[in-house]
């Protein structure tokens, strides 16, 4: 079982690397779902743990299934 650290840090590195792929940057992706690049870096770097809201709005902003977060 992973801590919540391990968790969001996890989740953080998987939207960086997705993100990546569709070759958008921190603001653009802030944009699309409603955030400020800050806070899409907070998350990235895992300094704050994003809510299920958040991680819906950003599985949306890139364009893949919420589920596909998690596969880690």
């Amino acid at each position: 079982m992973l801590s919540k650290q391990e968790l969001s840090k996890k989740i953080g590195a998987r939207i960086k690397q997705l993100r990546k792929e569709k070759g958008i940057s921190q603001a653009e992706l802030g944009r699309l779902c409603n955030k400020d690049k800050q806070h899409i870096e907070l998350i990235e770097n895992h300094k704050v743990s994003a809510n299920t809201y958040t991680l819906y709005t950003i599985a949306n902003a890139l364009d893949i299934e919420l589920k596909k977060l998690f596969d880690f």
